[in-house]
């Protein structure tokens, strides 16, 4: 009996060292080491003090966190709660992908890491005074990744008004979106919920569900709170119905009131429960509210998990790289289906830092592009995500001057005539001059073709060739079709021979985003070429291969007839 009891209370010991160190997760104790990775590392944007104004801090967008505050974004903690070590340490090792925020895990040894948790801690005395470990959001109840459940979770998406942030396609375009600050007063844009890769705070199933039930503390991104709190699923989904109708019978009638009643009565409870005066039968209808609370939000989860690929795709270099699909047919236009046969090519954009305005800021991120050619045109399909839709400057209170959105495609005016030959400066040439085609928000209709020696140095050519361009722009994303003849008169321009590789670059503006003149999100060279027109040769050789076959077996066959007679 005394051994059971004794083996009892090791056990017992054993867990409650599990969940300290848990808790723990083996941060030190502050160290001359962690303020000198600190100053050394993280202050030229955080600042000396941690006050987020550190010499970097005024050209970042999302600002530095200021660590004085208790204010953290990312966190696996309820709203309202501390991160966790692990949390500070995630954060650090892993950066926040689409900000100013790298990851340090290749630069900084783990030790070092861990030194600077224990740090930046210090500049919060709530960390100190927090006795009992932060509330850990539970990832219990996880619903698995299904069609249905992603239906469900669009349904969700719409009835919270996820929209008005996020926009109908998720790319972060909903009518709040231009109006979003953050804690300090700053410009907060809505994440592109299509690019995952983005997603500051990981973009695995269990990341997202945790910053719909924790938030982003200091966001306008919000603690999720279920606007039909108390229904079950099949209920909220009727409810929504019955609230859309013009009109409602009388039995639809009462059938809304019956919701509505059971909703109001849910809401009671949990204003009960924070006050601590629930029963304990309040307790348990909290209790399974809760639960379907928690569906609801693993529903809504895999849905935003939907919208995007598994993992941010492939630049458009080697077997990736663009290349015109060759028909004999007329070139589709816009809206054609033919388009969604083709795969289309990433090319990864990024903010102009080398001349003065720089962009060290950028919203836009790639252009995604596809190809057609025949005989004797080519056109082209250019996709880019833009939050929103700008055709003119503007001034704004709150954001300052907004511009125009552009895009520019890039190539060189000689074709190098070998892969390695020198091509043009790709910041719109130098010496070696660039042709461009230049489209305006303002003029969806048309491009503009001009010649570049150098980014302040493009002149708009005298004769204009001979292109159709038409532009759209629909839930926060461009299309733009171009089609142009494959030779032309003009020695200026480019002339395009299937089977070569042409080098092409791209610049984009987002005038939301204050992007005017050198200020926009750039590429470097890619290429593109015309793939190589089909043979019909190929239809031909297999029938002569079989029938010089058949003819060697007819004749071998008579050769053994007559030599056995």
């Amino acid at each position: 009996m005394r051994t059971s009891i004794f083996v009892l209370s090791i056990i017992i010991f054993l867990l409650f060292s599990v969940i300290f160190i848990s808790y723990a997760q083996e941060a030190p104790e502050v160290s001359e080491r962690g303020k000198e990775v600190y100053e050394e590392s993280c202050a030229h944007c955080h600042g000396v003090e941690g006050r987020g104004d550190g010499s970097a801090a005024k050209n970042l967008l999302p600002q530095p966190r200021d660590f004085t505050g208790g204010i953290y974004k990312i966190r696996s903690t309820a709203s309202g709660e501390l991160p966790t070590d692990k949390d500070l340490f995630d954060i650090i090792s892993k950066g926040m992908p689409g900000s100013s925020m790298p990851e340090w895990e290749s630069a900084l040894s783990a030790d070092d890491r861990w030194e600077v948790v224990s740090y930046i801690k210090t500049f919060y005395e709530g960390f100190k005074e927090n006795e009992s470990p932060p509330k850990e959001i539970s990832l219990d109840g996880k619903i698995p990744y299904s069609e249905e459940s992603v239906e469900i979770g669009k349904f969700f998406y719409t009835q919270f008004a996820c929209f008005e942030c996020h926009g109908n396609a998720g790319r972060g375009d909903g009518t709040s979106a231009p109006t979003l600050q953050d804690e300090w007063g700053f410009k907060s844009w809505p994440a592109n919920l299509t690019e995952n890769w983005n997603f500051r705070g990981g973009s695995s199933t269990e990341d997202i569900y945790k910053r719909f039930i924790g938030g982003i503390a200091g966001s306008a991104m919000p603690m999720f709170e279920d606007a039909s709190f108390g229904l079950t699923i099949e209920e909220a989904q009727r409810y929504g119905q019955l609230e859309n109708k013009v009109e409602m019978t009388d039995t639809e009638d009462e059938e809304f009131n019956t919701l509505d009643e059971k909703m109001g009565n849910a809401y009671d409870i949990l204003d009960m429960m924070t006050e601590g005066l629930a029963n304990e039968e309040q307790k348990q209808k909290h209790a399974e509210a809760m639960k379907i609370f928690q569906e609801k939000s693993w529903h809504i989860t895999n849905y935003v998990k939907s919208l995007a690929p598994e993992k941010r795709p492939e630049p458009a270099i080697g077997k990736n790289a663009l290349r015109s699909q060759y028909t004999v047919d007329t070139l589709p236009t816009i809206d054609d289906a033919a388009w969604g046969t083709l795969e289309a090519s990433y090319f990864p954009l990024v903010g102009q830092i080398i001349v003065e305005p720089r962009q060290f800021n950028p919203t836009i991120d790639s252009v995604n592009v596809k190809s057609f050619y025949n005989d004797t045109e080519v056109a082209f399909l250019f996709i880019w995500d833009d939050r929103t839709n700008n055709t003119e400057e503007q001034e704004n209170e709150d954001f300052g001057k907004t511009y125009e959105d552009a895009i520019a495609i890039q190539f060189p005016v000689k074709i190098p005539q070998d892969p390695t030959a020198p091509k043009p400066y790709f910041l719109w040439g130098g010496k070696k001059a660039v042709y461009l085609w230049q489209w305006k928000a303002s003029a969806v209709n048309s491009v503009t073709e001009l010649t570049a020696k150098g980014i302040t140095n493009a002149e708009v050519q005298e004769v204009q060739g001979d292109i159709q361009a038409e532009g759209k722009y629909t839930d926060g994303q461009y299309r733009l079709w171009v089609k142009r003849a494959l030779k032309t008169d003009d020695k200026k321009d480019l002339q395009i021979e299937p089977g070569v590789f042409v080098p092409i670059a791209f610049s984009v503006w987002d005038g939301a985003n204050g992007d005017i003149d050198t200020k926009r999100v750039i590429s470097s060279w890619y290429s593109f070429v015309l793939e190589p027109v089909p043979s019909s040769r190929r239809f031909i050789y297999p029938p002569i291969v079989a029938l010089l076959s058949l003819g060697i077996l007819v004749g071998l066959r008579g050769f053994v007839y007559r030599r056995n007679s």
